[in-house]
């Protein structure tokens, strides 16, 4: 254990790379990467040029979800436009809109949109649903009001209330996940490199004719790591509630014994990485391979682990991020009690238990 800490310590390169790429992480996802449209470039072809279609060009404009950029002269404008990915979506108003307003019929308005993506044109038809259902409302009250009727245009109202995240910030849930994410993807790269180190160097066999236990060895090895990493995020994680202003209702107690056991996993894993490995370049790959790339989609980061499919939604159950997301968000958001997450948090303890059975026992058996 004493001599890990002085490698660490003395290697330059794992301390930087302790303090400085879980924040890279976290700014990186945290302001790149974004589920919401802002100001949408889309274009529009208006074949009636009247008073009616440009007020309802603009009742679109001024939202902050689209932004037209270019008026067509014609539909295979429309066509190229989409072909090319300059936009995402092309909207066609009639010759005959204003005339259909005028005798108060159903005018209709084409709306082209790019389902390459169907979460984004499923997003964008969505939003123009909305804002056609408040520019349509508007156009019935002033109606009713020119001919003085009364009518109740709603006579069933939904009053929807946000808990746990009243402003809908995406900060507030994708920073929750970001620390989850980063964890997986950094902590077993970092500490896969230390066995297979002893590995290319030899000094491995000095271990095998030491009187040292195999557990002995494994917690010597692991601890500096489980140590240090669980302070370096513990101290992300406040740096996260202060920098992005998020709201905690927690406990910081149980949200460092989660990161502990997080931290745990994760350098349990890399270690039963390294020694399945002979190369530390070898090591790196697999640790990005059976962690980070799974976390991304099991971890409930980025994307709710429902939306899944449900024969891919098992495997998520052996990934320790999905445990961590959910009492962190629990914590920092809910300030949910013990027995909300009592489950989460031992699956995460039977991990550590049972990775670092495997690793003591297939040292035991010289296997490595």
């Amino acid at each position: 254990m004493r001599a890990e800490y002085l490698h660490i310590i003395r290697d330059p390169l794992s301390m930087i790379i302790a303090l400085f790429i879980p924040l890279i992480m976290l700014f990186l996802f945290a302001y790149c990467l974004t589920f919401e449209f802002k100001e949408l470039p889309i274009v529009v072809y208006d074949m009636d040029q009247s008073k009616e279609s440009m007020d309802y060009i603009e009742s679109i404009d001024r939202t902050s979800y689209f932004h037209i950029v270019w008026y067509l002269n014609n539909y295979e404008e429309a066509k190229s436009m989409l072909e090319a990915n300059k936009t995402l979506c092309a909207i066609i108003i009639p010759s005959d809109f204003s005339k259909q307003i005028h005798k108060n019929l159903s005018a209709r308005i084409q709306t082209l949109v790019d389902g390459s993506n169907p979460s984004n044109a499923y997003t964008i038809s969505n939003y123009l649903s909305a804002i056609n259902a408040n520019y349509s409302k508007t156009m019935q009250i002033k109606y009713f009001e020119k001919n003085n009727i009364s009518v109740n245009l709603e006579p069933v109202k939904l009053i929807p209330r946000t808990w746990y995240n009243q402003s809908l910030r995406e900060f507030t849930y994708t920073v929750t996940g970001i620390i989850s994410l980063s964890i997986m993807g950094f902590v077993p790269i970092l500490s896969a490199l230390s066995i297979v180190r002893e590995k290319e160097s030899g000094s491995i066999q000095q271990i095998f004719i030491s009187p040292i236990k195999p557990y002995e060895y494994i917690a010597g090895k692991m601890s500096p790591y489980v140590i240090l990493l669980t302070i370096d995020f513990f101290l992300v994680t406040l740096f996260a509630l202060w920098w992005f202003a998020l709201p905690f209702q927690g406990s910081f107690a149980i949200l460092f014994l989660s990161t502990f056991l997080v931290v745990f996993v994760c350098v349990a894993i890399g270690f039963l990485i390294s020694i399945f490995t002979k190369s530390q370049l070898v090591a790196m790959l697999l640790s990005i391979i059976f962690t980070l790339m799974p976390a991304i989609v099991w971890s409930d980061a980025l994307a709710p682990i429902e939306s899944s499919a449900k024969g891919a939604r098992f495997f998520s159950f052996f990934f320790p991020a999905r445990y961590y997301t959910k009492i962190c968000r629990a914590q920092i958001l809910k300030g949910t009690d013990f027995l909300g997450y009592w489950d989460n948090m031992g699956a995460l303890l039977i991990h550590s238990i049972v990775i670092f059975g495997i690793c003591a026992l297939i040292i035991r058996n010289k296997k490595i």
